[in-house]
């Protein structure tokens, strides 16, 4: 397996592909990951200028904007990354669309990862308008295959995001790579953020809108938590975990920003039904640096020889950490040394977690950091 990374700034969308294009072109690469801030979306030119500058018509192309940009050299508010492949024929690459998620979330996530028992590995981006729990809920009970990815974002414009299938630009829809073949890679993920207060049990939600908890309005049982009142400055930072006695899984959801009825509801990126035990959990900057080290320590150990890596982190994080972002880099760096790496920040993440049986179960996450390592 081959690998290379790189990234522009370039302002014109086809010049910026072109760059990327030209850069990644020497390993003939087989499939391509583009990631990008919003500011391409106005057409397909990256798409178009990366297709010429890779020299290579049969190369997939798979992407998203996202709330800025990862790379090796660092991070990106403005321009575009991107990730080359070439598996020397060992891995027989799919790509694969789930059409008009927003309406449809189970039935597009499905169209999606069709035939997913074929992929050893499937890379898997969203419209973020979609319900995730509904997509959630397709990735837990119906795929065995390890799905890693994410939500696409816009910059926290909140108004439309870019998915990137060779050279169409699309939204509404679900973008999957299924990896087929001979691939060995491993995925890590943190969301260690502790819980505060006392656990709570939803008694009416809808969507991603909670209404009450423990009898109480989703607002004030939060706000008896943490003992504040929830701000908008406070998006991202603030979730709550689902508590799953059963399979002894955590996932989180963060409150956004937006305030429900009589601001007594709480909307989150992704549905909670009623019934489910949650509690809260406040984000500290000390603690999503800290764990960013301790996950690339624990891949270093688990990993011999990564070939190259794709960071999915949260929005959220970005926000809360601001200048402190470079450690989600810093940290991979560290660890494992000029490793081709490409990422995204992200309106959810998706990843799998093992549950108590040691059975890997795929599940959507907030402020959740997902490193996906490809080894040789």
């Amino acid at each position: 397996m081959k690998a290379l990374s790189a990234a522009t700034h370039i302002p014109n969308a086809y010049r910026a592909g072109m760059y990327l294009g030209e850069q990644l072109r020497s390993i003939q690469p087989e499939v391509v990951f583009l990631f990008s801030s919003i500011d391409y979306s106005d057409n397909n030119d990256i798409l178009m200028g990366l297709n010429d500058g890779l020299e290579n018509p049969n190369c997939l192309i798979i992407g998203n904007s996202g709330d800025g940009f990862y790379e090796t050299q660092g991070i990106g508010e403005y321009g575009a990354s991107a990730l080359a492949l070439n598996s020397e024929g060992k891995v027989q690459w799919q790509l694969k669309i789930g059409h008009q998620v927003k309406e449809y979330p189970q039935q597009a996530t499905r169209q999606a990862l069709d035939q997913h028992q074929q992929a050893s590995l499937i890379f898997m981006v969203s419209d973020f308008h979609a319900d995730a729990s509904l997509i959630e809920q397709v990735l837990e009970h119906e795929v065995t295959t390890p799905v890693v990815g994410g939500l696409a974002a816009d910059d926290q414009q909140w108004h439309g995001c870019a998915l990137y299938h060779n050279q169409q630009m699309l939204n509404d829809c679900i973008v999957a790579l299924h990896a087929i073949g001979d691939i060995n890679f491993s995925v890590h993920i943190e969301n260690s953020i502790p819980p505060i207060g006392q656990a709570g049990q939803i008694n009416a939600s809808c969507s991603n809108r909670i209404d009450t908890i423990d009898q109480l309005d989703a607002m004030r049982f939060i706000e008896k938590q943490t003992g504040k009142p929830i701000l908008r400055s406070d998006r991202g930072s603030i979730s709550l975990t689902i508590l799953d006695s059963q399979q002894q899984l955590k996932r989180l959801r963060s409150i956004k920003s937006d305030i429900g009825e009589n601001a007594n509801s709480v909307f989150m990126y992704g549905g909670i039904p009623q019934g489910q035990h949650i509690q809260v959990c406040i984000a500290q900057p000390e603690q999503l640096v800290e764990e960013v080290y301790r996950l690339a320590q624990q891949a270093q150990q688990q990993n011999n020889t990564p070939i190259a890596a794709i960071v999915v982190s949260c929005a959220g994080r970005k926000s809360l950490l601001g200048a402190q972002l470079n450690h989600e880099i810093q940290a991979i760096e560290k660890h494992f040394k000029r490793l081709p790496m490409i990422g995204f920040p992200s309106l959810g993440e998706i990843g799998p977690l093992k549950n108590k049986d040691g059975k890997n179960i795929n599940l959507f996450h907030n402020m959740t950091y997902v490193l996906l390592l490809i080894n040789s």
